[in-house]
């Protein structure tokens, strides 16, 4: 690194920028890569670096160019990642002024006449280097034209010329420029190593800064390490005494972390009194609410992925916990979160009055907490198979809830939390005693696995069935991994272990096999019907195709005339 003692202040951005490949972060396979190729002599001409903005492109084309022409402290050095810093050529590469080493912005310098120069050079040895290098900065901006007067040069340069290209809109490159070039795309910088690349920095610079407000400046650079320090320099200069997690929140325009935490969690459980006041704190204090809906959406995701099992690996300790909690919300209330956000971050951008536009929002995404899920209402079918009646005025119940006024909001985040309680205990007592495949394929649909309990119906052959046990056999396409994906979903879902094995014995037959024959026999029995048999001997050719079970007796009025009867499924449609 630079000397940190300047008699003139130089922004954290150019006073940090990396000057050898051991301080370049989060690119390890880039180096290892240009590492192996010096090794074995295998280094191309031409290489094109990509990545969003500030994740080091140029700079990996700065210490390129003074690994490749570095001679060392003796004048005996070789191509090397690591260049020394202190050789004449390395300082003036570092300084910009190397005569063989040529920097160019393809933003001002677009034209054909450009490119002409380029070719022209090409033609001459290096002066006083081990190769002539052009660094062309977003490349992407050059003209057609001067893609096309380049395209010859670059695919047979002389053996002392290296291209090296950054860009930031890759796609905007001609695929016969690419074709032509080694590609390196750098990676976005994960949180934790840049909140900690910037605890290092701070520990240098003497910044008292809290971990956390170092978490919020990290998410905010999106990964560019160049946004972070720039954030860091403006966050640092806002108070002389210990940098908190509020200040970095004002400076940014968006609430804090444990604001936004606490909205989601009071609109998750339909408190909307305790989110719109929590939004009006944070409004207050200069959250924007567009970045107030980013940064919900960013916590649904991450909460999202934790409940799916796959949680990121970038999540800063103070962030952990609150995930966790928000992963128990389930997915079908989180991905239903996630599209109400996802539509009103669009509608916060064109209102006319973002804050109100925001609270409506909230107010939408905490009634909908209340709404029973389809998974809720599939559970509550299920645990009572002989009314279903049940279910449809569960439904006609959560549509009259979303058309009414709601006066009492207390009294139904009450009645939601009793209904879910209710819901999760015979849930439990479900579980505890799993006595058939038919349970089990009912379980599987109550926590929306609908593919597993399909290869369920289809494909499995119980044997044996026990607490904690499932002994079965499987067709022959059933898929690989069906009996460990079934033994992994057990455990989950009734909180103890599962084994289930494979077994030699053939086994019953699947639920799929044992309902096609009931149907059989269902359609034998009728075909023998008497009056059925007269009635294909009238009719020559005719087929049973489907069976309707008849009504139930009991709904139909005893002195009802049979023309104003009406089919429930045509009044619901």
């Amino acid at each position: 690194m630079n000397d940190t003692t300047q008699q003139a202040y130089r922004v954290l951005a150019r006073k940090y920028r990396p000057e050898t490949f051991s301080e370049l972060i989060g690119q390890d396979v880039l180096v290892r890569t240009l590492s192996n190729a010096l090794k074995m002599d295998r280094l191309a001409h031409a290489f094109v670096l990509t990545g969003v903005r500030g994740i080091g492109k140029t700079s990996t084309a700065r210490i390129l160019a003074k690994g490749l022409n570095c001679i060392g402290v003796d004048g005996n050095g070789v191509p090397t990642l690591e260049p020394c810093g202190h050789c004449e050529s390395c300082q003036a590469i570092a300084s910009g002024r190397h005569v063989d080493v040529l920097e160019m912005d393809a933003a001002s310098n677009t034209g054909v006449d450009d490119v002409r120069e380029i070719i022209e050079g090409v033609g001459y040895r290096p002066v006083s280097a081990r190769y002539k290098i052009y660094i062309i900065d977003e490349v992407h901006m050059m003209s057609k034209n001067a893609f096309n007067a380049l395209l010859k040069t670059l695919e047979e340069p002389p053996d002392s010329v290296k291209f090296i290209f950054a860009t930031t809109e890759i796609r905007k490159v001609p695929v016969t420029i690419l074709s032509r070039c080694q590609r390196f795309d750098l990676r976005r910088i994960s949180t934790v190593m840049l909140s900690n690349h910037l605890s290092w920095i701070c520990g240098r610079e003497s910044i008292d800064v809290r971990p956390e407000a170092l978490a919020m400046i990290a998410r905010a650079a999106e990964g560019s390490v160049r946004d972070a320090l720039s954030l860091l320099d403006q966050a640092a200069a806002t108070t002389a005494d210990k940098l908190t997690p509020e200040m970095v929140a004002d400076m940014l325009g968006r609430p804090d972390r444990n604001s936004c935490q606490a909205i989601l969690k009071a609109a998750l459980v339909g408190d909307t009194k305790d989110a719109l006041t929590t939004f009006a704190h944070a409004y207050a204090h200069g959250a924007e609410p567009e970045m107030l809906v980013s940064d919900l959406l960013d916590l649904v995701h991450i909460a999202s992925m934790h409940a799916a099992g796959a949680p990121p690996d970038d999540l800063v300790d103070s962030d952990k916990q609150n995930v966790s909690d928000l992963a128990n919300f389930g997915i079908a209330r989180l991905g239903r979160a996630w599209q109400l956000l996802l539509k009103g971050h669009s509608e916060v951008k064109q209102a006319p009055d973002s804050a109100a536009s925001c609270e409506m929002l909230i107010i939408r995404l905490a009634h909908a907490a209340i709404m029973p899920t389809p998974g809720d209402i599939l559970q509550k079918l299920h645990s009572d198979p002989n009314n279903p009646a049940s279910a449809k005025e569960s439904v006609k119940s959560a549509s009259a809830e979303s058309s009414a006024p709601r006066n009492n909001q207390n009294a139904l985040t009450s009645n939601s939390t009793s209904t879910v309680a209710q819901v999760k205990n015979n849930a439990t007592d479900r579980q505890s005693m799993l006595q058939s495949l038919t349970e089990i394929v009912t379980l599987a649909e109550v926590n929306n696995e609908m593919l597993l309990a399909a290869h369920v119906r289809n494909h499995v052959r119980l044997v044996s069935l026990q607490q904690g046990r499932l002994e079965i056999a499987l067709t022959s396409n059933a898929p690989d991994t069906l009996a460990g994906d079934l033994a992994k979903q057990l455990s989950r879902w009734t909180g103890q272990r599962w084994l289930v094995s494979l077994s030699d014995k053939k086994g019953a037959k699947t639920l799929a096999e044992d309902a096609a024959d009931s149907v059989a026999k269902t359609h034998d029995a009728i075909a023998m019907d008497p009056l059925v048999t007269k009635i294909m001997e009238a009719f020559p050719g005719a087929t049973i195709d489907a069976i309707t079970p008849a009504a139930n007796p009991e709904t139909v009025p005893k002195n009802a005339d049979d023309s104003n009867i009406v089919d429930d499924e045509e009044m619901s449609g």
